[in-house]
């Protein structure tokens, strides 16, 4: 690292480390306020150095483990006010049951099991993975929950300038002469950074401004006639803070005598504070990787805070997290070290120990002029330059979940966006089209190669069959579109009647319930027009959810299934054969007697006739396959062999088929095996009688020659009808 590096990093982050160690004291004596009160508000001081105890423990513990280095962890106002709830009803029947003393120590040892279990469900969350679900929200949702988080900030940075809560019916107080000096200068003072925050870019920047703030501040109050004191009194600097040390010792000594009763009777509510606590801690990580523009390993972070609370839990402290507001702060400023934690953990351990009254220095509105700056950023961000990269609807989200959350609450705004979302996602979705691929019997053939003569049976034929290879999750959205082709295919009069369907379901992630009614219309459509409906390549999950619905299997054959479309398409063309040829047995007579003998006349004298058994492999895959095969009777299937231990069909040939002349012609191994299925008759036309056929008779071979061009034309065309039907 650079002296110059090293200079740019160490003064933003001891700028940042120092004012974030004051809004953590004063955030712990506020939210032990909270806590501590009514009757148990002589131990508010105990109360403040709990608070401060476990933000020296989550700042240290942040410091040594954190896998980013600027990540902030503070005790969080979730869980506190599940404990306040708890406070406030022990608080109600503290005379009739136990003393003030008791109270304290029943609530500190609460405090302590409550930030253990959060802990442990932190880490079980880790544990199995589950970090990860937090990627499946939405962009939207993220980005309202940080406008949203910037508003909150808002306030709270009103609220501590002026001691008043943010509201319409404050309005008229807010705008007095009086309380207008308490929050303007800070106003002033956070649009002024954020402007030149957005223009100029210097580790400088902001501590100058600040510290030239602070300057600016005395110099202004002093001119006008005021003392150190009168500024303190009138509430212009932080403070009063309570005098001496606040350590409040450990809550072992108070375990023997714990109210085990009256502390299961709230678990209902720590467990709902558990889930809150969880769904807060993956936005704030899921919202400052947008912020620092890397991804974090939820999952580890999730442990890792999981035994950070463990850790405070046993030293009686609240549990915490991640706290989105601070570390976005140290951020801007230019903080990129763990500094920051180290210096949070020192002014909360001096004032843990020695007590908190040198902060009262700092101007109050300063520090509310740096909070509100870090919420008018949150702000300007997701609503200011959103505005022109996001779609419209999506914007609507986020300004949705940023009112919910400043009118109603926060949990509530994020349910809402959510929700939002969801339906959102489902009028895209339903527009995504189902079907991938449009295809006929005349563009898209089977893995079965065929005789010319059967091959053009199947051309003549092909519009009979109508082929949807179908893709993504099929639910009601989609499932009704999928019906209406499927009655605009039938009612077209540019083609043949429909006599196969076949759905491909090889890239279906997924059926809807309600798609099992669509399928329904589906068959009493089919009995209708008299076609065939097969379903090619359905999952375990797939075939499973028809079968429990009575679809499959289908008594009446109207609708059938089929391991692969591969398998599904041969068989509609058999039947497409089998129903022009009306007999079955004239497939083969074609190619009966010698056809390839009587072909090429006057090479037949290099062919050898072979009679070859069922299961026999004639090539092997990465051998030289010999020669040429003519297959006169029988069929063969080539296969290739996937590296996994599984063959793959690739072809199966019939009668009046070649195999083994690409080889043959350029002179390499086979790139897949050859199986006869049944007993065979095949002419061979071996390497050695190839070289001596071009030899001594160059004339003859001709033939051949120009039968295989005519071959591999025919299937390059094949290739290229099913081509153009993909890219239609």
């Amino acid at each position: 690292m650079t002296k110059d590096s090293a200079v740019s990093d160490f003064i933003p982050s001891l700028i940042a480390g120092t004012i974030n160690g004051i809004i953590f004291v004063v955030s712990a004596m506020a939210l032990a306020a909270l806590i501590f009160t009514g009757p148990l508000s002589p131990y508010l001081s105990q109360g403040i150095g709990i608070l401060l105890v476990g933000s020296v423990i989550f700042a240290l513990f942040s410091a040594i483990t954190a896998t980013y280095p600027l990540i902030l962890i503070a005790p969080q106002d979730i869980p506190i006010a599940i404990l306040a709830l708890m406070a406030a009803s022990l608080g109600a029947g503290i005379s009739g049951q136990m003393t003030a003393e008791e109270a304290y120590q029943f609530i500190f040892v609460a405090i302590g099991i409550t930030s253990v279990l959060v802990g442990l469900f932190f880490w079980i969350l880790g544990r199995f993975k589950l970090g990860k679900l937090v990627r499946f929200i939405p962009f939207p949702v993220v980005g309202g929950f940080l406008a949203g988080t910037g508003w909150l900030i808002v306030k709270f940075s009103f609220t501590m300038m002026t001691d008043m809560d943010l509201t319409l019916a404050n309005v008229g107080r807010f705008i007095d002469s009086g309380t207008l000096l308490q929050w303007l200068p800070g106003l002033v003072f956070a649009v002024v950074l954020l402007l030149a925050g957005r223009r100029f870019s210097h580790y400088f920047l902001t501590p100058g401004i600040l510290a030239g703030s602070i300057i600016l501040f005395y110099g202004i109050m002093f001119a006008q006639g005021f003392t150190f004191g009168e500024l303190e009194n009138r509430g212009f600097l932080l403070g009063p803070f309570p005098e001496g040390g606040l350590f409040p010792g450990l809550p072992f000594q108070y375990v023997p005598d714990f109210r085990w009763d009256l502390f299961i009777v709230h678990l209902p509510a720590i467990a709902t504070m558990m889930i809150l606590n969880a769904i807060s801690i993956l936005f704030n990580y899921s919202g400052l990787e947008l912020i620092v523009k890397e991804d974090f390993d939820l999952d580890k972070e999730l442990r890792l805070t999981g035994y950070s609370n463990i850790l405070v839990g046993l030293a009686g402290t609240p549990a915490g997290y991640l706290t989105l507001s601070e570390t976005s702060m140290a951020y801007n400023i230019g903080a990129r070290s763990r500094l920051p934690s180290i210096i949070v953990a020192v002014f909360c351990g001096i004032a843990l120990l020695v007590g908190a009254q040198v902060l009262s220095i700092f101007p109050k509105v300063i520090l509310g002029g740096l909070l509100l700056n870090l919420g008018l950023e949150f702000l300007v961000e997701w609503l200011v330059d959103t505005w022109k990269r996001l779609h419209k609807s999506d914007y609507l989200v986020i300004l949705l979940i940023l009112i919910v959350i400043g009118t109603v609450g926060f949990l509530e705004g994020i349910v809402i966006g959510l929700l939002m979302s969801i339906v959102l996602f489902v009028i895209n979705y339903s527009k995504v089209e189902v079907i991938k691929h449009e295809l006929t019997g005349k563009t898209f053939n089977s893995n079965v190669e065929r005789s010319e003569h059967l091959r053009q049976i199947l051309e003549d034929n092909g519009d009979q069959i109508f082929i949807l290879p179908l893709q993504g999750f099929i639910f009601f959205g989609t499932a009704n579109r999928l019906l209406q082709r499927v009655l605009d295919r039938i009612e077209s009069a540019a083609t043949d009647p429909l006599k196969y369907l076949l759905f491909d379901f090889r890239q279906v992630t997924g059926l809807d319930s309600s798609v099992v009614n669509s399928f329904n219309k589906l068959k009493i459509m089919a009995e209708k027009h008299q076609f065939q409906v097969l379903l090619c390549g359905l999952s375990e999950d797939m075939a499973g959810q028809l079968k429990t619905e009575g679809l499959i299997p289908d008594d009446s054959n109207i609708i059938q299934t089929f391991v692969d479309l591969d398998h599904g398409l041969e068989w509609c063309e058999e039947q497409i054969i089998q129903s022009v040829l009306k007999d079955s047995d004239a497939v083969s007579r074609p190619w009966d007697n010698n056809v390839f003998r009587t072909m090429f006349t006057q090479i037949s004298g290099y062919l050898e006739d072979r009679d070859v058994p069922a299961d026999t492999v004639i090539i092997e895959q990465g051998k030289n396959p010999g020669g040429i095969y003519f297959l006169e009777s029988g069929h063969i299937t080539v296969k290739l062999d996937s590296g996994t231990g599984k063959q793959i069909r690739l072809k199966t040939l019939g009668p009046g088929t070649v195999v083994g002349e690409v080889s043959l012609y350029l002179g390499s191994k086979a790139s897949a095996s050859v199986v006869t299925d049944v007993d065979c008759r095949i002419n061979y036309l071996s390497k050695e009688n190839f070289k001596k056929m071009n030899l001594e008779a160059p004339e003859k071979a001709t033939e051949l020659h120009t039968y295989v061009v005519k071959l591999l034309s025919d299937r390059l065309a094949e290739s290229n009808a099913t081509i153009q039907a993909l890219f239609r």
